[in-house]
């Protein structure tokens, strides 16, 4: 399948439009959908056949990741700050965040990028019910629109977005996607997993590390190598407590190595399964007479 590209490629894809800015704040917007981007794996490598006891105890684990996913109905990340480190500049962020499951199933996402002032400079919204994503840039007047599709992320992002990838990143869980068997290696001493796993792209491997503590596992780290072995992106989950009896890192830090760059989240307030209304994910609203509404197909042009 595809895999993911820097965010310096990301600013070179934007730079058409003329203005600086766009491409910065582009990057803000994105800071979060960056934390989901993997690199991915459609190749095959050997895998190894599990003993029945730790299939067993592999399988509680992972079924206890899913029912943290299962449990959480709607997510509201009030206090977000996000530090982007690319090369030797640094920038940091103010973020608000709400996610939904729909009562159709379909999984509802609004992220926005706050100002000096917290005003809001930048929203995404992504519903995957009507098919929609839209990418508003408040001191623009543009909007970006198109379907959700990973295809329409990776035109528009130049990285390789899946919504699976997202989710992953927002639940601290790599295994939303579905790939949970064929694995090339388990590792266990007890209290700490290791788990190799292919990637989604042909010749690259993903390296997962749990802790059990106190009964919970807790994804820790999920290491990306390519065929040569060099490390293409690292994924760190910390700081974890209980929020409404669900367990979630309340810091995650996504580095690139090649690319020189860092992403490090901290969350201060987060609410789960609180009332948010689907309208909260609406982009009629945002979609007023006095911007621009570029397609998404004409970045594809570009």
């Amino acid at each position: 399948m595809r895999y993911a590209r820097s965010a310096i490629s990301l600013l070179t894809r934007c730079n058409y439009i003329g203005k600086l800015n766009f491409a910065a704040w582009t990057r803000i917007y994105l800071c979060c959908f960056l934390l989901a981007v993997v690199v991915g794996c459609g190749g095959r490598t050997t895998t190894v056949e599990l003993s029945p006891a730790t299939r067993a105890e592999l399988d509680a684990i992972l079924n206890t990741l899913q029912a943290r996913y299962d449990l959480t109905g709607s997510l509201k990340i009030t206090q977000m700050v996000v530090t982007i480190e690319e090369g030797d500049r640094s920038e940091e962020i103010r973020e608000l965040l709400w996610y939904k499951k729909s009562d159709n199933g379909g999984d509802l996402l609004q992220i926005q990028a706050l100002g000096p002032i917290n005003e809001p400079r930048g929203v995404a919204i992504a519903n995957q019910d009507k098919n929609q994503f839209l990418l508003r840039l408040l001191n623009e007047q543009k909007a970006y629109l198109g379907p959700l599709s990973d295809g329409a992320l990776r035109d528009i992002f130049g990285v390789d977005l899946r919504v699976s990838d997202v989710l992953s990143a927002i639940f601290a869980n790599p295994f939303l996607d579905g790939r949970t068997n064929e694995f090339i290696s388990v590792e266990s001493s007890g209290v700490k997993f290791v788990i190799t796993r292919s990637g989604v792209q042909k010749g690259h491997v993903e390296t997962i590390t749990l802790f059990i503590r106190d009964g919970e596992p807790r994804v820790t780290e999920w290491r990306i190598h390519d065929e040569n072995g060099t490390l293409q992106q690292r994924a760190g989950f910390s700081d974890y407590r209980p929020v409404s009896g669900i367990l979630r890192p309340h810091k995650v830090e996504i580095e690139r190595p090649l690319d020189q760059t860092r992403v490090a989240v901290k969350i201060a307030n987060v609410e789960l399964n609180v009332e948010i209304k689907d309208s909260k994910f609406d982009i009629e609203p945002l979609l007023t007479e006095d911007i621009e509404v570029i397609p998404l197909s004409e970045l594809t042009e570009q």
